[in-house]
């Protein structure tokens, strides 16, 4: 890992420009993106004698990821910060530690690469109920009793439960016709709208969990359909490689979610 900082002046105390960053004294070559980019990417929280603080740790900062479990903490009684081997390494071997459970696109946001082997991987769907949705009112009152209301941001996870409680709870109320909502708005608290358990999907009904699964179906197939279509040019260099890596991993996520939902659908069909 090569860290090349250029000097220059970020900063300024003039209170007229209404910010601390002055934008006239960066000229945003590489070099300079780079090393501020490396700054704010390398600070990490550390707890002094009566507050916290973000430092730099030097040689710590510079070990790669690797998965596994944090194995990093500070030690308030002796003032210092304490970093455990995740594993056995042999002489001359590189040191990793675990970045944490982040997916990978915050990883190549934040960090410059894509881990394909990342547990804690997973897909952001972007979700919400029309305006002009005659339902809407119905809808939107369901969603707030969960909590939900403000909501548009949900979760396909590489592993585990591949639908996040939230995901499930808004497809099957974005799928209820007026009787089923007005029947489940009723209810003290819908809990059993977030839950995946056998119980919570008996008292749910296999009407509206088929109609919810297809629908997930249905953005799934259009989101992967756009994907395939999407091509990274001038994919040799670092920066198009892990935005391919981050495109594939991603349709991966989206194939996984495809079986399991069909796998889902199964269980709906009518027994002959």
């Amino acid at each position: 890992m090569e860290y090349r900082l250029r000097a220059t002046k970020l900063f300024t105390n003039d209170k007229t420009k209404g910010s601390l960053l002055d934008r006239h004294a960066l000229l945003w070559d590489s070099g300079k993106s780079w090393a501020v980019s490396t700054v704010m990417t390398r600070q990490n929280h550390i707890q002094l004698t009566d507050f916290e603080t973000t430092a730099f740790i030097p040689l710590w900062d510079m070990c790669n990821h690797e998965q596994g479990k944090i194995s990093t903490d500070f030690n308030k009684e002796k003032n210092r910060g304490e970093s455990y081997a995740k594993r056995d390494f042999k002489p001359g071997e590189q040191v990793f530690i675990f970045y944490g459970p982040r997916p990978n696109e915050d990883l190549f946001v934040h960090n410059g690469f894509v881990y394909p082997n990342n547990d804690y991987d997973y897909l952001t769907l972007t979700m919400g109920v029309s305006s002009s949705d005659p339902l809407r009112g119905l809808k939107m009152s369901l969603l707030t009793k969960l909590g939900l209301n403000y909501v548009t941001q949900y979760r396909l996870y590489k592993k585990g439960k591949i639908i996040m409680p939230e995901l499930l709870a808004f497809i099957r109320i974005f799928n209820m016709n007026k009787d089923e909502l007005e029947k489940w708005s009723q209810s003290g608290l819908p809990s059993d709208l977030v839950s995946s358990e056998e119980s919570s999907a008996k008292e749910v009904g296999r009407d509206i969990d088929a109609r919810a699964y297809k629908y997930l179906l249905t953005r799934c197939n259009i989101l992967i359909s756009a994907y395939k279509k999407f091509e990274v040019k001038d994919a040799e260099s670092l920066n198009r490689k892990n935005i391919k890596l981050l495109k594939e991993c991603e349709v991966q996520i989206l194939e996984d979610a495809i079986e399991y939902i069909n796998t889902k659908l199964e269980q709906f069909k009518p027994i002959a």
